[in-house]
């Protein structure tokens, strides 16, 4: 009966060693490219007048404060980061 008892006790712990590490792998993983939203009409009006009026297949807000699209030009998937008040960062051939 000792040994049962032992045996789950480890049990419980090594589980919950491994819940806390996925928990802090996601939290990590959501600062890098966290909320998906809608961005603000300076943001969203600068991307208009540079690339048109091309559909935004996702907005990502950033942990930065930056906002970032993904769309497709020409065909072409593309990102673009812009600051909240509405400045392009970089744009580039989007690499996923």
């Amino acid at each position: 009966m000792k040994k049962v008892f032992l045996l789950t006790a480890a049990l419980i712990v090594v589980a919950m060693s491994f819940s806390t590490e996925s928990m802090a792998v996601v939290s990590s993983t959501k600062s890098i490219e966290s909320i998906k939203a809608t961005p603000p009409a300076a943001v969203m009006n600068s991307f208009v007048s540079i690339f048109g009026n091309v559909p935004v297949r996702q907005w990502k807000l950033r942990s930065d404060g930056n906002w970032r699209a993904h769309f497709l030009r020409n065909g072409i998937a593309w990102e673009a980061t812009f600051t909240a008040a509405g400045v392009l960062v970089k744009s580039e051939r989007d690499s996923k």
